[in-house]
């Protein structure tokens, strides 16, 4: 099994950036499905992190995608690595809407941040509101 975590930064004005997320995992989350891939991704305003997991084939083939989606540029893998066993058991997004407090952020982050390895768990924090 194939982990990657990479950031990259939108395309889409940011007013828009927060619109497009839907739509961009209702086209994701079947197709990983079928491929065995789980992770996470977090927004915040026009930023993407996104942890990926799954069988070395689909893995590859995802991130040739990925490299080829428009809808984001200046992808940076910043881990690519072999696990034995899966970090992220379901696909998940987060992002923090503007009516959203912090706090209750960080306890969304917190929680699926629970079980992950300090090394991933230090790449989202990193990218946290202050």
């Amino acid at each position: 099994m194939r982990q990657i975590i990479y950031r990259s930064v939108t395309t889409a004005d940011s007013r828009r950036a927060a619109d497009d997320i839907p739509a961009i995992l209702g086209e994701a989350a079947p197709r990983n499905g079928v491929d065995g891939i789980t992770g996470l991704l977090y927004t915040e305003q026009d930023h993407f992190l996104q942890a990926i997991e799954g069988p070395e084939e689909s893995m590859r083939d995802l991130v040739d995608r990925l490299a080829s989606d428009g809808r984001h540029r200046d992808m940076r893998i910043l881990v690519d690595r072999a696990v034995d066993e899966r970090e992220f058991g379901d696909w998940a997004m987060i992002h923090r809407d503007r009516r959203e407090s912090v706090d209750s952020f960080d306890d969304r982050m917190r929680v699926l941040l629970a079980g992950v390895s300090r090394q991933v768990a230090d790449y989202f924090r990193a990218l946290a509101p202050a």
